[in-house]
């Protein structure tokens, strides 16, 4: 369950572990509760919590796969996420409203997911190289400089950002683990 009214900011992040095997590989592999992150946003028109990430799986076959937003509810729905977490980057409340205008004008812009998991290809970001470029983009590295090794076969760079090397940056911190009943 979600708490109501929690002190989020935006900017914080959002972590969360499925059930597909994707999300079995890049938990085991990252050795992470979690598999899956994305970047809160208060929008106010909405007057409302929402989360920005890069997520495939989650359209149609024939429909591209573009960064979403979407409200936090449906981040966690159970058919997505069977447990969550709530960090945050300790830094000043401006950076992190800074990184989370950076995730809103990637998906303003249409960026698609990459399916590659290049950090060197901008053009396209999957969710960890999302938040880690936004607040990239405000002198912060959330990672600490952490990586995984990927093997080519799915990356032709072999290394990449998996949510574990977001959790154990120096520069996070967990706010509160979010407990879900299936019901």
């Amino acid at each position: 369950m979600l708490p109501e009214n929690a002190d989020y900011r935006s900017g914080d992040l959002v972590l969360r572990c499925g059930y597909g095997a994707e999300s079995r590989a890049v938990s085991y592999g990252g050795q992470s509760a979690y598999s899956h992150i994305g970047m809160l946003v208060f929008d106010d028109r909405l007057n409302h919590w929402m989360v920005v990430h890069a997520v495939p799986g989650e359209t149609r076959a024939d429909e591209p796969e573009y960064i979403k937003y979407e409200t936090i509810e449906n981040f966690f729905a159970s058919d997505r996420a069977c447990k969550g977490a709530w960090m945050r980057v300790q830094c000043a409340d401006s950076a992190a409203a800074h990184a989370a205008v950076y995730c809103l004008n990637k998906y303003n812009d249409s960026v698609l997911f990459d399916n590659a998991y290049l950090l060197g290809d901008t053009t396209e970001l999957y969710c960890c190289e999302l938040v880690w470029r936004a607040y990239l983009s405000q002198n912060i590295d959330i990672t600490s400089g952490n990586r995984h090794a990927i093997p080519t076969l799915f990356c032709a760079e072999a290394e990449g950002i998996f949510p574990s090397d977001i959790e154990k940056s120096d520069k996070t911190v967990f706010v509160k683990p979010f407990n879900f009943v299936q019901l």
